[in-house]
């Protein structure tokens, strides 16, 4: 991989590391404000308030998910920084570019990718 490609990747991921940061901190931010609401009262604000903890949770969900696809982004930056970005980390070949260019956080060739999807649906 030559300078400009990872140049190329670097900014990719980059990007991709703000824009999770930017919606974890706003699905923590959201969070916070809903628990803090007071839903005490009647019936109705019981239906509120499970629907609130619904949303809640969804969001909570999301941000684990976001936060575990920013240390994917992050080790991958890691890779780029020691030299071993954008070669598989099961047969070690190259992972072919056009794939990082779809996920730029990829550890693994398509063929090895495959095989542990195989492996941790066992």
């Amino acid at each position: 991989m030559n300078q400009r490609d990872i140049k190329k990747f670097e900014k990719l991921l980059l990007a991709e590391r703000e824009r999770l940061t930017g919606s974890i901190k706003n699905i923590e931010d959201a969070s916070r404000y809903e628990s803090g609401r007071d839903n005490s009262g009647d019936l109705s604000s019981y239906a509120e308030s499970g629907t609130d903890n619904f949303e809640l949770e969804t969001a909570l969900n999301i941000a684990s998910g976001e936060s575990n696809w920013l240390s994917e982004v992050t080790e991958a930056l890691g890779r780029l920084h020691d030299g071993t970005y954008g070669k598989c980390e099961g047969c070690e070949k190259d992972i072919p570019k056009k794939r990082l260019e779809v996920f730029p956080s990829a550890k693994y060739c398509i063929a090895c990718q495959e095989e542990v999807e195989k492996q941790s649906a066992y």
